[in-house]
């Protein structure tokens, strides 16, 4: 198994799997599964949640999901920015992603393909992106740090080791 992205919906921990291709609800944070469903293509890398559907990108297809609720049913898709979309947050009005190839972080427009923002990573693989309600993180599976930014931005506040080698996501509850 190999998890590769987390979401939170207030209650639940959300969690997908790029190697059994599903995605899972917990009960609560916990390792109790409530509920699970076939990812919408073969390789999940990242979810957020907008506060009422989940978001799911997919490293093999670069293509964004938005789920109705927390299903497999499907609302709407649309090319990533980029090429390997990896990690996905939502700050309560736009989504923001990263791409593990351009080593980029967009900022979009709402929940749709219209990027209004994007700065470099602060380093080589961002994989993996939380919203703090003030600031954006990120994590990298090649430095294995955590980046606190300043706001959305390529500034950076803080950053400290990960406690694992290969960070696959991140979220805040």
């Amino acid at each position: 198994m190999r998890p590769s992205g987390l979401a939170f919906d207030g209650t639940n921990l959300i969690s997908c799997d790029w190697y059994a291709n599903r995605i899972y609800k917990h009960s609560g944070i916990s390792a109790t599964i409530t509920d699970s469903f076939a990812s919408p293509a073969s390789t999940a890398t990242g979810l957020a949640f907008d506060g009422t559907n989940l978001i799911s990108c997919d490293y093999d297809t670069d293509k964004i999901y938005k789920h109705s609720g927390i299903s497999a049913t499907i609302l709407d898709s649309f090319s990533s920015p980029a090429n390997i979309p990896t990690g996905l947050a939502f700050d309560g009005t736009n989504l923001i992603s990263c791409d593990n190839i351009t080593d980029k972080i967009y900022k979009h427009s709402g929940i749709s393909a219209t990027i209004t923002d994007s700065f470099a990573s602060p380093s080589s693989r961002p994989f993996g992106l939380a919203f703090d309600g003030t600031n954006l993180i990120s994590c990298d599976n090649i430095t294995d740090k955590i980046y606190k930014h300043s706001g959305i931005s390529a500034t950076i506040l803080d950053s400290f080791s990960c406690p694992a080698t290969n960070p696959y996501g991140l979220t805040f509850g």
